[in-house]
């Protein structure tokens, strides 16, 4: 044993005590940390792939998993801020407090050398265990050689009986060849870790006092602006451009600026409102108070552009929304209960009310169930196919993830897809309990962005998919890390290529039609429209942002069904395949915002897919996230949400609930189908003896999208159709409508008459179909 006083790693940190030990020495008692979620990844002060452990209350650190090396060690506290946490927009987590140290010019390198030569080649993280409330960090460093040396770190908080603290390390090395050392270094030091074995360093530091999370004051803003900034009004607006509702700009053009349109508007922010931007609903605000509404409002006419000289050039007229017809549920309208043939319970209750980011069985029938919020956590529910709250026991396994958007179980093995890695969860005792979480994958490219989300996750013959979307607030002039976007395969041995490209959003992939993938995204810039799409080797699918080169983009790949925003969806989720009852192989997907579950039917025209989608079910109680199938048949729903428009269905922000088939039959279309000069369409009953149907009951419309930079898109050449022949097949399950004039590459939209009746009495449940017509089949 030998003391030495030096400057570690260049920082003065006062006496440094170096100790090399045989064996790594825990604390004989777990030691009690400040925090019950403990240790957490995330981003952290801008940077990705951060890991922050809660020593002390005095004494927080934080690791860049990215380069293997301490980041920081700091009196104060994390700051969990951002869309899973504080329900917050555009911003993430950061530190607040004192720094005891901290590596902020990054010069801390890990190094190995052999007779005075550097060996070095990388150095990744492999993970970490969770043992006796203490936490062990690994590393693999590889060299030139191609050997794999393994670092194993142990952090712990330390206070002498004079008060004096400090910061332990205790590192343990194997695999070491012989003649190779492998050292931490930083500017004028070098500090060498023994060669497999154990070295710890005590860090003492300069007392801090006491630390208090400061809010930084900003420059005086409007009153308007800060009420706007305090709810959920930049959710769904942005100031110059179009998001999910129009930009505030364009809001104050539109009205003149006088007491009567700052009241009108006052009031649609109150009450809510819907019809004078399109279909999208605006929430409701009845606890603003009239003093408010009127500051906000009276901000947003600040924001009025100035006038420009008028051009005498005529302008061409926009194409207009051919007229509708009266809206109610079903036909015209979201529905608003719960599909008649299946029966809903709920199995959630108030202790235990998740933000569902995945959904998972293991083999004895126990439900996994990962949670989008600041615990991160996995947890375990027994008797969920009893359909009953009460008999469920519900058990948390593990915390402190990063944003766990998707989850599988392969050979009863968990693993889980959080924001920037795929994590394999190890149980080493039997205890259920969570202690080893293995990385599995952490190469794509990531930043610092609150959109750049993982999502998934879906085991196919050995790969593991995913699908990751694209930053949002990128600067003036930067662009798309080249990962983003896409959808990933991810082998065992954490290797990963590229499936297809140009995602934006693509909240959900799944198994589904003849065990292909399918992969749902989100309208946006460069998306008029939500989509369900085939995953397809190489394809490219309209997002700008994800081309990176000089040339121009390719052609955008048909979607399999485009889905209408704010008419069959808004924020489109997980899909799933049906593979029991009358819809066998057709699929369900949720959605987040326009709330519900979704039934897509698919049939293959020249070898590429494409179909209807129909209105399923709502009567939820949170917007849709991840759908699975349990081992009992029924189909398990995990839902979440956000405060503010745009991520939530009616503002709530959780539910796990369980839709099983009841044995009732429900009148419905079963089915669209192309036909060379029309559509068939099948239906789950007859239809009543002596039904007519004539060419004026159904109203079908066409439309082709036009992508383009803006928020969404127009519907392009809209029209109505005309059928000229509607025939009923003798079993009256089927119509066959005769339609001229369809063209490939549009939607067409059936809407059938609410009167029509089934054999049996029942009337329609849903009346309304999409169907994407990419190509007009020449030989049915």
């Amino acid at each position: 044993m030998k003391n030495k006083s030096f400057q570690h790693f260049g920082i003065p940190f006062g006496v440094i005590v170096v100790l090399f030990v045989s064996s790594l020495n825990l604390s004989p008692t777990a030691p009690k940390r400040p925090e019950e979620v403990w240790v957490i990844r995330s981003v952290l002060d801008k940077q990705p792939r951060m890991l922050s452990v809660a020593l002390d209350s005095s004494c927080y650190i934080a690791y860049s998993l990215t380069r293997c090396q301490l980041y920081k060690a700091w009196k104060g506290g994390v700051s969990l801020d951002g869309a899973p946490y504080t329900d917050k927009k555009e911003i993430q987590p950061s530190s607040w407090g004192a720094s005891y140290w901290i590596d902020s010019t990054n010069t801390n390198q890990w190094g190995a050398v052999k007779n005075g030569i550097s060996v070095f080649n990388k150095i990744t993280h492999q993970g970490y265990t969770l043992k006796n409330n203490q936490i062990f960090i690994r590393f693999a460093l590889v060299l030139s050689s191609h050997d794999t040396v393994w670092v194993e770190e142990c952090p712990e908080f330390v206070q002498e009986k004079s008060g004096k603290i400090g910061l332990e390390r205790t590192f343990k090395t194997q695999n070491v060849p012989v003649g190779v050392e492998v050292n931490l270094k930083s500017t004028g030091t070098q500090i060498a870790l023994k060669s497999n074995g154990t070295t710890s360093y005590t860090a003492y530091f300069s007392p801090l006092p006491d630390q208090v999370q400061l809010i930084l004051k900003s420059d005086p803003i409007h009153s308007g602006r800060a009420l706007m900034e305090k709810t959920d009004c930049f959710t769904c607006h942005n100031i110059q451009e179009d998001e999910v509702g129009p930009s505030f700009q364009k809001i104050a053009q539109k009205y003149p600026y006088d007491k009567k349109n700052v009241a009108k508007l006052s009031l649609k922010i109150k009450k809510g409102s819907r019809g004078t931007w399109g279909n999208g609903l605006m929430n409701p605000h009845p606890n603003l108070t009239s003093a408010e509404l009127t500051a906000m409002v009276e901000y947003i006419f600040t924001l009025k552009p100035k006038e420009k000289p008028r051009s005498t050039q005529k302008l061409a007229t926009p194409p207009q929304d051919l007229p509708q017809k009266p809206k109610e549920p079903g036909f015209g309208a979201p529905l608003e209960g719960v599909h008649p043939s299946y029966d809903l319970v709920n199995l959630h209750t108030a202790a235990f009310k998740p933000r569902v980011g995945g959904l998972a069985f293991l083999s004895d029938g126990r439900l996994l169930v990962t949670t989008w919020d600041k615990v991160g956590g996995v947890y375990l529910l027994d008797g969920v196919t009893a359909g009953d709250a009460r008999k469920i026991s519900v058990k948390r396994i593990a915390f402190g993830l990063a944003e766990p958007l998707g989850i599988e179980v392969v050979n009863d093995e968990i693993y889980v897809l959080q924001k920037q890695e795929l994590t394999k969860l190890v149980d080493l005792d039997g205890d259920e309990i969570i202690d080893e979480y293995q990385t599995i994958c952490n190469s794509w490219d990531v930043s610092a962005d609150f959109h750049e989300f993982a999502f998934g996750l879906v085991y196919k013959e050995g790969y593991f998919y995913a699908a990751l979307s694209m930053a949002m607030r990128l600067k003036p002039g930067e662009k798309q890390l080249p990962d983003r976007g896409k959808t990933i395969k991810i082998a065992k041995n954490g290797s990963f290529e590229m499936v297809n490209f140009g995602l934006r959003t693509p909240n959900g992939i799944g198994s589904g039609v003849d065990n292909e993938l399918f992969v749902t995204d989100n309208q946006g810039q460069w998306l008029p429209a939500n989509k369900l799409i085939h995953v397809k080797k190489g394809e490219y699918h309209g997002m700008q942002w994800g081309w990176l080169s000089d040339d121009p983009a390719p052609e955008m790949a048909m979607p399999a069904i485009w889905l209408p925003q704010n008419e069959i969806g808004n924020s489109p989720s997980e899909p799933v395949l049906i593979r029991e009852g009358i819809f066998k192989g057709q699929m369900l997907h949720g959605d987040v915002t326009y709330g519900g579950i979704n039934r897509d039917y698919l049939e293959k025209i020249e070898g590429q897919y494409q179909g209807a989608v129909f209105m399923f079910s709502q009567g939820f109680e949170a917007g849709v996230n991840r759908l699975r199938w349990g081992p009992d048949g029924a189909l398990y729903v995990g839902e979440v949400g956000m405060v503010g428009g745009g991520w939530s269905w009616k503002e709530r922000l959780s539910g796990l609930q369980r839709l099983k088939y009841n044995g009732k039959s429900t009148f419905e279309m079963l089915a669209v189908r192309a036909k060379p000069k029309g559509f068939e369409i099948e239906f789950t009953e007859p239809l009543k003896q002596n039904t007519q149907l004539r060419p004026a009951d159904l109203w079908m419309q066409q439309w082709w999208y036009l992508p383009t930079k803006n928020y969404g898109g127009p519907k392009m050449d809209l029209e109505e159709l005309k059928p000229t022949q509607i025939t009923v097949s003798e079993n009256r399950k089927r119509i066959y409508i005769e339609v001229p004039d369809l063209k490939p590459k549009h939607v067409v939209h059936f809407q059938l008459p609410k009167q029509l009746k089934s054999q049996s009495g029942q009337s329609l449940w849903s009346g309304e179909a999409w169907y994407t017509l990419n190509v007009i089949p020449q030989n049915l």
